[in-house]
């Protein structure tokens, strides 16, 4: 007798010293390698939904909201499920729930492309039953704005960005745009951006390796908001971009 579908994946974890920033508490970088580790890890299971369901699959794209610190020994709840299905990419959801008040403290999506042997493919249409209807952040749109007040900071990629796949991990992307509004401020820009973030988001258009020299540009879009863009000074190529929003400043002590 067949065993039924998981859907919902909970999975608790302490937080370690290590995993906190200048701060004490979690910065976005860490926060998405935790819930990369997640994902990897539900396809163990032997009923999860997506299991032999996928050959592989690339991100394309993230989107979070930040409602709660976590700082050093806090224990918390990851919770992962199937938030959408489309023809060739699926959506996980994630919540990280602070085990001491039940808090949620991060809400996340993640968009996976569907990779077959040539390509993109498409995914089961059977999928779509085992899609969880639980709060997950908006997708959040691109559009392109006037630059104003724009900094740019050029880097070369180092070795240790990579990862298994010989490609820039998905978390270091969230780490170049997180480090280049921190050192936009530090610098005394405009285009920099203090204190904890209420939301992140980041597209991953291109691969980018080790030796490469890249660029990060960032701008203002509003109070509170801030765009950036990553891409190879020598040929344009756009990598990745994204757009954050700052805590407003009554919760900012939260």
């Amino acid at each position: 007798m067949n065993e039924p579908v998981t859907k919902l994946v909970k999975t608790e974890h302490t937080i370690r010293g290590i995993e906190t920033d200048a701060s004490s508490t979690v910065g976005p970088g860490w926060i998405a390698r935790m819930l990369e580790r997640v994902r990897w890890s539900v396809f163990g299971l032997e009923t999860f939904a997506l299991r032999n369901q996928v050959v592989g699959g690339v991100a394309r794209a993230s989107a979070f909201e930040y409602r709660e610190p976590l700082r050093a020994d806090d224990q918390v709840e990851i919770s992962t499920w199937l938030a959408r299905v489309g023809n060739t990419s699926y959506d996980f959801g994630h919540a990280i729930k602070r085990l001491s008040d039940q808090a949620v403290a991060v809400r996340t999506r993640v968009t996976i492309v569907h990779i077959g042997p040539d390509g993109p493919a498409p995914i089961g249409s059977d999928l779509a039953s085992t899609i969880l209807d639980e709060p997950v952040p908006a997708v959040v749109i691109w559009q392109e704005t006037e630059r104003r007040s724009s900094w740019t900071r050029q880097w070369i990629v180092r070795p240790s960005d990579q990862d298994s796949f010989r490609h820039v991990n998905q978390a270091r992307y969230v780490d170049y745009i997180d480090d280049t509004r921190q050192l936009a401020s530090m610098a005394g820009e405009p285009a920099g951006l203090e204190g904890p973030l209420e939301s992140l988001s980041v597209e991953y258009l291109r691969e980018t390796h080790a030796g490469q020299r890249v660029q990060m540009e960032t701008w203002v879009t509003g109070h509170d908001t801030r765009a950036f863009e990553l891409r190879q000074p020598e040929t344009g190529q756009v990598h990745s971009r994204g757009q954050i929003r700052k805590r407003p400043a009554s919760q900012a002590s939260i």
